[in-house]
């Protein structure tokens, strides 16, 4: 049985999110008609375009896919932890991957190394949480947020459609989910557990449709 004391903590750790800007990105996906599909393909969009639309969502499903069974492995010391969590890590590579072609092969490996530290960084916080332990829990969230932080500062410098307010709250709004989906599972809370994964997912969504569509506009020769 887990001390209440950590989850407490964990529930209650201050997450500053944007609402406001997320709302705008969510209801912006929303008018272009549900997750963006056909509205995007009728308005004439180009073969290259919905490729990196379609591959930025896949790779932001694994991320979160992989998160959630990373999630369930370390809180319940299952045997495929290690290989879990390898493939997660795996997928901050090809994240990485993804944007080589654009930002080149440093910034590639600059975000590949932010992300993988977001991964473990939460891996420390799931076991700061499962232990009760409250100062290594509090220390744990502290960087958490620091390192999203430089991801959303990394990003809005890479690309001036991706403006710095928006995307922190995005990279916050992506804490506060996983932590709530963290919290659900360490209390057993199921139904919880579910909803917070259904969040996590959409707003994965929105994620990757904010940054192929931003990469579109910004290397509109590529894909016109």
């Amino acid at each position: 049985m887990f001390r209440k004391s950590g989850l407490f903590l964990l529930a209650a750790t201050p997450l500053v999110v944007v609402a406001a800007a997320f709302s705008a990105l969510a209801s912006s996906q929303e008018a272009a008609g549900g997750d963006g599909h056909a509205h995007r393909a009728s308005a004439g969009i180009t073969a290259n375009e919905l490729t990196l639309h379609n591959d930025m969502r896949r790779l932001w499903e694994d991320h979160v896919t992989w998160t959630r069974l990373a999630v369930i492995s370390l809180t319940t010391g299952s045997a495929d932890t290690g290989a879990t969590v390898g493939r997660l890590l795996r997928n901050q590579v090809d994240i990485g991957n993804a944007v080589k072609p654009y930002y080149g092969r440093a910034a590639g490996a600059e975000l590949t190394r932010l992300l993988r530290e977001h991964i473990t960084i939460a891996a420390g916080l799931i076991a700061a949480a499962k232990d009760g332990d409250q100062a290594a829990l509090a220390s744990s969230q502290k960087r958490w947020e620091a390192n999203a932080d430089k991801i959303a500062r990394f990003l809005s410098r890479a690309n001036p459609r991706w403006k710095p307010a928006p995307t922190r709250a995005m990279m916050r709004d992506h804490l506060r989910l996983t932590t709530r989906e963290v919290v659900a599972r360490l209390q057993h809370n199921w139904a919880a557990d579910v909803a917070a994964y259904d969040a996590i997912h959409r707003q994965a969504l929105h994620m990757a449709d904010m940054l192929s569509t931003g990469i579109a506009a910004q290397f509109l020769r590529r894909f016109r």
